[in-house]
Parts: structure tokens; C-alpha cells; sequence
């Protein structure tokens, strides 16, 4: 008899749902029903476990390095006590076949209390049953976990079992404790931490202990009177009476909103999140919650507050913006000066608040592009460590390794004209002003038409300012005004992930981008204030696509300071192999190219003469010697490094040179310990792997555009990325046969019998430790911008980091 498919499906469904109604009731018979429970006290025994003293240090380190940030799996985020008592969801955030945009799920934003997080379908992981000591353990997912991996530690063998699912997007089995007894007999070896060692005896009996306690908390330590007095004071600049205080605060705060806050002379570890408040300053803040930062408030008085950052800072979502006394003169230099006037607010209408060069179109345009620029690095970290930057899709819009620098608001008369961009402000649009849709096609051909009469306007533009088409010269690109370290900036893609550094790190790289304030506003538009991570398919879809526009506008302006005869070349490597259709498609982006550039050129290879130019240009701001990468003649030394950390130097120096076929089984990014034997501090240095692609021209196929061939390494004395892949461990006596065996390195295998000898794997007994110690150096080498590193991404002895390609 054949069953119809659907009636099949409902039948299926049935059975499940009945099975979880059973469970549910076996439960409420033996522990009793579910019920919120208020589990803050004032103070705590001396005999009794304290959250903040005992089990938090060892949550930071073993659990948050995982479960953190919007990638957490089952979005539990055990970074602070609300998001262990909100629990885990099924629901995940990052999910690319999403056809309506999801409710948001902000931790300390959109709910508050656990019962408003029930009813956003997140389930506990402590207990909220019966509330006895037995009961306590038996009926917590927390508990659960930690207690199965004691049970079934990793087995140590040289090879992790593939049962261990760590793709980035895999599907997570998101258990309850009325489901564990299914899950433990399905997967005994998925305990917690997962796919890494287990926790020592004392700290998982301080776990337990707590949640056997009921898994209670005390208050947080309050705000010192002193950072009262500076919060106090940056509330009162900000919430101003004038029109233009207002719309200068609109404009900072829709810039700021993603950063951690740094006041100067406030502990390291002391963070604040700008936001919108219902309530005035000296009153407890209620943040107004809102899916973007432009979005309208919803009431006519609102206030600019800050909150205190109440989590573990991790390194993937850390974004510092320091903010003192002399920074709140520059605000007052920049923006409530007498030289123009604000006679009316712009309203919050959708079709405004997404096009910063309508709604801020008082303000001058240079006062708005040397804000950013000030802070370039800020900035440019939001595109990187906001929620818009994770996964392989999102990520291959950009090269590996390109240099990025600003054009000087002194000389660009773009940059400058605040008339000029009010009157193309329309063509300047972004597609977050559509909300979620699906209608992808269609919006493309809009926003690609927008951005073509853009680029069309400001060819014209800057024609009818240089008639005789001299171009541009190595003065209208900014060098920091002397002494600003922003001024010139590297970014690596690392697969999935990116960093972005101060200066110019590694060798000449195949691209690079020189951004003005129209474009540095648009990307800061797309990617951070208009990017919505619960958005649907579209909207992340559509914000790829129009990233694509940006990033060839970025290259254009580059090529503009090339010799023009070079230039159409140059472009054609940078596309290379791309699809027939899309050559015309492509080309068209790229204007200004028929103009002149004013800088001389003396050799055969421009691109990589200019990269030169660039670095001298930049003066004391940006070093202009990377001994690491760019060392001619093997004699490169750093001068103020002792006689041992100049022989880890050189021989990491040998290692950079290393190119093409040999790099494909390396990880991409690896960091390495040197072991200096108590003579001094242990080195640190990362070797990050950059993956060359014959085009970005498209979303997907990225593995038919490889180009191994070309694939290089670039090392950094110092941490770069969030998401190592590898530690090794060398002493400093060894560093000359370590980088030997690096060297004869040639597939996988080669791979595997060198890191049975010198890294530490995820089920090495030593893992935590080698980990821990990563993590206090860079607290120690960064102790304001350092956070904890995620080891989610850390790969299996053995693993081909090019397997992780998507193939579509």
C-alpha cells in the first residue's frame, strides 16, 4: 500500500512531537513542572561556591572559547551569568536559507528575564524544576555535559574521531535535559568542552558544587565613583539641547554603536557600549531596542547613555574605541563649530535614516570623513568583527592580503564637496534600506544602476576639475597627518575570518584599495549599521552582492595612481579567468582610468613601486621596514631584539619565503611559541596562510578559482586572528631544525609527521595549558585590545585546510 508523502511526514512529525509530550510529562511526575527561578542573592557563604570568584575564570577558559558571540552553538553564551541562565536555542543565527528574517535574540537587549527568553523558545541548561541538590545535577544540561565528558574523555589517539563534526556551518544537536538520555547514547564522546580535553578534577567539582547549590549568583561589583564621574561627564556632551549637538551625537552614536568603549584612566578590562536610552542620565539605563542603529527610537525624547559591558571580552567581537578628554575636544573641533548650521533634525523615515549623505547632510562632509578617519582602524574592524564577517561566502569578497589607505581630506575634493554628495546622495543608497526580501535579482540590477550614475557623476566631476587630466599624486592620499598610525592598514582573510592590522604587513600584495569618504561611509552603511544578522536570504545575499561594488571602487582608485598604460593589465590579473559574461560586467565598474597620475615611476613593476612609495609617503606614522616579510638580502634584523630573539628572527625569515604547492596542508592561521628556557619571555609569532583566487567575480565556486600556484605566507611577531588553527611549540635551540622540517613540508602527510613532532593537538593533555598561555601573553602584549581567542576553528592533527572549500 503506498502511504501519501505528506500524510507520511505528518505522521512522523506526530510521533515526535508525541515523544517529546511523554518526556516532558515523565519529567514534571519525577522533578516537578518547570518555573522561573530567581537566582541572585545578596551574599554568599563562605563555604558555598561563588559564581564570580570560582566558576566564572574557569568558564572564561574553557567554555567561552567556544560558546561566545552570535556563533555560539545553540546560541548559548556562557561569557556572563544572564546568558547561562537564558540558555540554549535551536534557533540559529547565522543560517543562509532563511526566508523571513528572524526575531532578534540579543543577550541583554531584547529580553530581560528568563521567563521573556522561555517564551522565545530558549531552553535551560540549569534547573528549573524541583529545586533540591539531587535534582539540581539530574536535570541540568550543564551539569549533564561536563559529567559525559568525564565519562568518555577524548581517547588519545594521534587522530581525533571524525565523528567530531567541526565545519563551521554543521548542524548542531542542541539537547535538552528532558532529551540527554537519546543523546548520550547516541553521541557519548560529544561532552563538554567538545572535541577538546575535559576539564581538570578540582574544576569540574567546582562546577558541580555550584550547580548542586543551586547555581546561585551575588550582585556585580558596582561603577567606581571615578568611572561615574567620566560617564556622567560624556553623557552630559553627548545629550546636548542644541540641534546640532543632537545631530552630532546621531551621527557618533550610529558609528560607535558596535564598540567596546575604553575611557582613559579606567581599568584595562573596563568596557561600555554607547546606546539609546528611555531613560536620562543618573537614572538606571533601559536601552531602547531597535535592529539597527539608525532604526526610528520610537519616542520623541530619548537619551545617549552608556552601558557597561557585563561579559567575557573574546578577541572575535572586541572592537575598542578609546574615548578621553582630548577626544571629546576633537568631537567639539570637528563637529560644534560656527562654520555651518543645523535649523532642523532629519526625521527617522526608513527611506532617510539608511543614507547617512541625506541624513547628516548639515554636517560637513570633511568633519564627518576625518572622524572616521581618525579612527580608521576602528572602523575598518567593525566591517571584520562585526556579525557580518563570518563564513567563507561573506569572507571571499576580499582578497587574502591587500593594503588599504584614505585619500587626504585636504586635497580630495570628493571627500570634501558636502554639495556635491547631497546631490548624489540618491544614487549613494544601500540595499539595508529594503529591510529582508527575497527579490534578489531585482534589487542587483537597482543598486548596480545606482552605483553606475554615482560613478558617472563623479567621473564627470572630477573631469571638470582637471580638464587637462594630470590624475592624482602621492599627496592626496593621507599619511596621518605625521603621526596617526591609522593612516595605512593590512587586512588578511583567513577562509571563514579576517584581521585587519596597523601598517603594511607582509610582502607587496596583489591588491590594494585607496578608500575616500563616500566609500569608507557606504561600507561602514552595508556591513555594520545596516547589516542584520537574524536578517533573511536576501538581505545577506543582496549585502555580498553591493560589497562587490565597493570593493571594485576601492581597487579603482588604486589603479587611478598607477601609470595609466599599466592600469587595464594590472586589472585583467586581478580578474583573471573570470566568467565571459561578467568581463564587461566588471569592467564597467572601474572609472577615472583614462586620467593621469602626477607620480613618477622608474621601474617595470608600478604596483609594487607605488606599495613602496606608499610606505616612505607615510613617514614615521607606519614603519617602514618589515624584516619579517620584505627582507632583500637576508641580513634584516631588528635592532632593539636580543642576540636569541634575532636567531628566532631569521630563521622565521626563511620560513616566509615559502610560496605555492607546499603551503596547501598549512592551516591558516597558526600561532608559534618559541620556548626561550627561562633566559627570557617565550616569543610569539603568527604564520598566516594567504589563499591567492584567480577573481573575486563571484559568490560561490570559489575552489574552481583557486590559484595554489601563487598562495604565499606572511609571519607577524605578535598575535593576528581570532580563530587560530594551530599552536606549535619549538625551543629556541631548535628553531633552525623546526623551520627545516617546515621547509621539506610538501602534502599532507608531510604535514602530519611534522605536527606529531612540534604542535599541540586538540587531544593533547597539555591543549589547555598551551592555550592558557596564548591567552595571557596577549592580554599581556594587548591589554586593552586582547580578548580570548575561539578554538572552535582549531583543526584536527591532519586535517587539509583547502577541504573546508564549499563546492557548489
Amino acid at each position: 500500500m503506498k502511504i501519501d508523502r505528506k500524510i507520511f511526514l505528518l505522521l512522523v512529525l506526530s510521533v515526535i512531537a508525541g515523544c517529546t509530550l511523554y518526556r516532558a510529562a515523565e519529567f514534571n511526575i519525577k522533578y516537578g513542572s518547570s518555573a522561573e527561578v530567581d537566582r541572585h542573592v545578596e551574599a554568599i557563604s563562605a563555604d558555598r561556591v561563588s559564581f564570580y570568584e570560582d566558576v566564572q575564570p574557569i568558564l572564561e577558559q574553557r567554555c567561552d572559547v567556544c560558546h561566545s558571540c552570535y556563533d555560539a552553538p545553540c546560541q548559548l553564551k556562557m561569557t556572563s551569568f544572564e546568558g547561562i541562565d537564558r540558555g540554549g536555542s535551536k534557533k540559529i543565527v547565522y543560517d543562509a536559507a532563511r526566508i523571513r528574517a528572524d526575531k532578534q535574540t540579543r543577550l541583554f537587549v531584547d529580553a530581560n528575564t528568563t521567563e521573556a527568553w522561555r517564551k522565545m523558545e530558549f531552553h535551560p541548561i540549569l534547573n528549573e524544576r524541583r529545586q533540591t541538590p539531587e535534582i539540581h545535577l539530574e536535570n541540568s544540561i550543564l551539569y549533564l555535559m561536563l559529567q559525559l565528558k568525564k565519562e568518555n574523555p577524548l581517547p588519545e589517539k594521534e587522530l581525533l574521531s571524525e565523528t567530531f563534526d567541526l565545519r563551521l556551518d554543521h548542524n548542531y544537536i542542541c539537547t535538552t535535559a528532558e532529551d540527554f538520555g537519546g543523546f548520550k547514547k547516541k553521541y557519548p564522546l560529544w561532552g563538554m568542552p567538545y572535541a577538546l580535553p575535559g576539564l581538570t578534577e578540582k574544576e569540574h567539582e567546582t562546577i558541580v558544587d555550584w550547580v548542586r547549590q543551586g547555581a546561585q549568583t551575588t550582585p556585580r561589583k558596582g561603577m567606581t565613583d571615578q568611572a561615574k564621574k567620566i560617564v556622567a561627564e560624556w553623557e552630559l556632551f553627548l545629550n546636548g539641547d542644541s540641534f546640532k549637538q543632537q545631530l552630532m551625537s546621531r551621527y557618533i552614536y550610529e558609528h560607535l554603536f558596535i564598540g567596546r568603549i575604553h575611557f582613559k584612566h579606567l581599568p584595562n578590562r573596563e568596557f561600555y557600549r554607547l546606546v539609546r536610552s528611555e531613560t536620562p542620565p543618573g537614572e538606571p539605563v533601559a536601552e531602547i531596542k531597535t535592529i539597527r542603529p539608525y532604526d526610528d527610537p520610537g519616542a520623541e525624547k530619548f537619551y545617549y547613555r552608556f552601558r557597561r559591558l557585563e561579559s567575557t571580552v573574546v578577541a572575535k567581537d572586541h572592537t575598542v574605541y578609546r574615548m578621553s578628554v582630548k577626544k571629546m575636544a576633537r568631537y567639539r573641533e570637528l563637529f560644534l563649530q560656527d562654520n555651518y548650521a543645523v535649523s532642523n533634525l532629519p526625521s527617522y523615515d526608513v527611506k532617510i535614516t539608511a543614507n547617512a549623505f541625506k541624513t547628516f547632510a548639515a554636517i560637513p562632509a570633511k568633519a564627518r570623513y576625518q572622524f572616521m578617519l581618525d579612527d580608521a582602524c576602528f572602523f575598518v574592524m567593525g566591517f571584520i568583527k562585526g556579525p557580518v564577517c563570518r563564513g567563507q561566502v561573506a569572507l571571499n569578497v576580499i582578497n587574502d592580503h591587500f593594503v588599504l589607505a584614505f585619500t587626504n581630506p585636504e586635497k580630495d575634493p570628493i571627500s570634501n564637496d558636502s554639495a556635491f554628495l547631497s546631490e548624489v546622495s540618491d544614487f549613494l543608497s544601500l540595499p539595508s534600506e529594503k529591510n529582508s526580501n527575497i527579490r534578489i535579482l531585482a534589487v542587483w540590477r537597482q543598486y548596480r544602476d545606482l552605483q553606475k550614475q554615482y560613478l558617472d557623476a563623479r567621473d564627470q566631476y572630477l573631469t571638470e576639475l582637471d580638464p587637462a587630466g594630470k590624475g592624482r599624486g602621492i599627496d592626496d592620499i593621507w599619511n596621518g597627518d605625521g603621526f596617526n598610525d591609522n593612516a595605512l592598514l593590512t587586512v588578511f582573510r583567513h577562509f571563514d575570518s579576517a584581521s585587519v592590522v596597523k601598517g603594511f604587513v607582509g610582502k607587496m600584495p596583489k591588491t590594494g584599495w585607496i578608500v575616500d569618504y563616500p566609500l569608507f561611509e557606504r561600507i561602514h552603511y552595508l556591513l555594520v549599521a545596516g547589516f542584520n544578522v537574524f536578517g533573511n536570504v536576501g538581505h545577506q545575499a543582496e549585502t555580498r552582492i553591493y560589497m562587490d561594488y565597493l570593493r571594485m571602487e576601492g581597487e579603482s582608485n588604486f589603479l587611478s595612481f598607477l601609470p595609466r598604460d599599466c592600469r587595464e593589465e594590472i586589472w585583467e590579473s586581478w580578474y583573471s579567468d573570470a566568467r565571459e559574461e561578467a568581463i564587461d560586467y566588471l569592467a564597467a565598474q572601474f572609472y577615472g582610468l583614462e586620467r593621469n597620475t602626477e607620480i613618477e615611476f622608474h621601474t617595470s613593476d608600478p604596483k609594487d613601486e607605488f606599495f613602496k612609495k606608499l610606505i616612505v609617503h607615510m613617514g614615521p606614522a607606519t614603519a617602514q621596514h618589515d624584516h619579517l616579510n620584505r627582507c632583500s638580502d637576508n641580513h634584516c634584523i631588528d635592532k632593539n631584539a636580543g642576540p636569541l630573539e634575532q636567531t628566532a628572527d631569521r630563521q622565521m625569515q626563511r620560513l616566509a619565503e615559502m610560496r605555492g604547492n607546499r603551503l596547501k596542508p598549512l592551516p591558516d592561521v597558526a600561532f608559534v611559541r618559541v620556548v626561550m628556557g627561562g633566559k627570557e619571555k617565550d616569543l610569539i609569532y603568527t604564520v598566516i596562510r594567504n589563499k591567492a583566487l584567480s577573481n573575486n567575480s563571484m559568490m560561490f565556486r570559489e575552489d574552481h578559482r583557486r590559484r595554489v600556484e601563487d598562495d604565499t605566507l606572511t609571519i607577524v611577531k605578535g598575535y593576528v586572528g581570532s580563530y587560530p588553527n594551530a599552536f606549535s611549540r619549538v625551543p629556541v635551540d631548535q628553531m633552525e631544525s623546526h623551520i627545516d622540517a617546515y621547509l621539506k613540508i610538501k602534502d599532507t602527510i608531510g604535514y602530519y609527521m611534522f605536527a606529531k613532532g612540534y604542535s599541540v593537538q586538540r587531544n593533547d593533555t597539555n591543549f589547555w595549558e598551551e592555550s592558557d598561555w596564548h591567552y595571557r601573553t596577549y592580554l599581556e602584549q594587548e591589554p586593552i585590545e586582547g580578548g580570548l581567542f575561539d578554538m572552535y576553528r582549531f583543526h584536527r592533527i591532519g586535517e587539509k585546510a583547502d577541504e573546508n572549500i564549499i563546492k557548489w
